[in-house]
């Protein structure tokens, strides 16, 4: 299949040659014979792939390519340079300038049009991988309302019964908290599903207002004391008197995920420590446990989403869905940070820090339980 090439080259019979060549096999080829008119030809019709000369008389090779790369990335605008300078310092000019390849002249005709091939079938790669991501999201956009919808109802009338169940009766006020609890798990997991779905490089925005952390922490982690009320002092939570600037609810989900994350692989014989405190203005957030820890090539890939992690280690942590993914947009959105380390003696060690919050060995040491540091709740 071909495709639709600009050959950018001052000589003549260089164009000349190559039009031929590249036409022959299937390509419909335009010409520039200098920087400025290829410029001004690429933003006419965008082509699939560009031939660059270095040296042209008006606007060189390197800076052609660099006036490229600021509208297109070299995924959708490959710029190959055919050139008969072969000192490699033009060769790492050309690729510091954005260039995916560098063929020398006089080149071998088979060569050239190999390596156009090449890079036209990774540009139609990397398309038909885009279009399946698009697909991909608007699927899960159109699952997730479909499953948030019939959530709201059952998140207030649960709600409500739990409100007019008699005090008394014991099993029925069991039963209604498990499927509230359950339901509220779901919802997150939905807004969670939602965010990563449509995921941007600043995450989901945030709405930063002050907010009184032990009112605020409280709340946040009502549903979890309500899920964990058969295991009495396994959530141990400390909070610093005081207040911070975030948003409250985006915050109260990364809470949660961090907090569901430590539930699934702590113990069930093991506490879970919440260290909340206001720093500067900011929000630090420790969530540890005593699970099997993250393994140290992990503590990247963890917090992206669709990633299936190796499970060889039965012990280690394997796999995560969506939610280590939504937390680490969420706190992006906040200009903050998040991290995974060693707990101690043993486990995982989450730490949350958004702008004015500091991130030293001795604040990360504060959050290994409510002994250290100020009130525990």
């Amino acid at each position: 299949m071909g495709g639709d090439l600009l050959v950018v080259d001052d000589s003549p019979q260089n164009t000349e040659v190559l039009m031929a060549l590249l036409a022959s096999r299937g390509h419909s080829v335009r010409v520039a014979h200098g920087g400025r008119e290829a410029l001004r030809l690429v933003d006419e019709q965008t082509p699939d792939l560009v031939l660059l000369d270095v040296h042209m008389p008006d606007l060189d090779g390197f800076a052609v390519c660099r006036a490229l790369r600021e509208t297109w990335a070299s995924a959708q605008l490959p710029v190959v340079f055919l050139s008969a300078a072969q000192d490699p310092v033009n060769k790492l000019k050309a690729f510091e300038a954005g260039a995916v390849d560098f063929v020398t002249k006089p080149f071998h005709f088979e060569e050239v049009l190999a390596r156009v091939a090449t890079h036209l079938e990774l540009k139609r790669a990397h398309q038909r991988l885009h279009a399946l991501e698009a697909s991909r999201r608007r699927f899960i956009t159109a699952l997730v309302h479909d499953i948030k919808n019939p959530l709201t109802p059952i998140l207030k009338n649960t709600e409500w019964l739990l409100e007019q169940a008699p005090v008394e009766d014991h099993e029925t006020l069991e039963v209604l908290r498990d499927i509230h609890v359950a339901a509220n798990h779901l919802h997150r997991m939905v807004l969670s599903l939602l965010d990563v779905a449509n995921d941007s490089a600043r995450g989901p925005p945030a709405r930063p207002v002050r907010v009184a952390l032990r009112a605020w922490a409280d709340e946040a982690l009502a549903l979890v004391t309500l899920r964990l009320r058969s295991q009495p002092g396994r959530l141990q939570v400390t909070v610093e008197d005081g207040s911070a600037t975030f948003d409250p609810q985006l915050m109260a989900r990364v809470l949660h995920n961090l907090v569901d994350n430590a539930l699934k692989y702590a113990p069930r014989d093991e506490p879970l420590h919440v260290d909340v405190r206001g720093e500067t203005g900011g929000l630090r957030l420790c969530v540890e446990d005593r699970g099997p820890g993250v393994r140290p090539e992990d503590r990247e890939r963890i917090f992206h989403a669709w990633t299936r992690l190796d499970d060889a280690d039965p012990h280690a942590r394997t796999s995560h869905g969506i939610g280590l993914a939504f937390c680490r947009q969420a706190v992006a959105s906040h200009g903050g940070d998040i991290r995974v380390e060693d707990g101690s003696p043993s486990g995982a060690r989450f730490v949350v820090t958004l702008p004015g919050c500091g991130s030293n060995a001795d604040q990360a040491a504060a959050c290994t339980g409510p002994t250290r540091g100020a009130n525990a709740t």
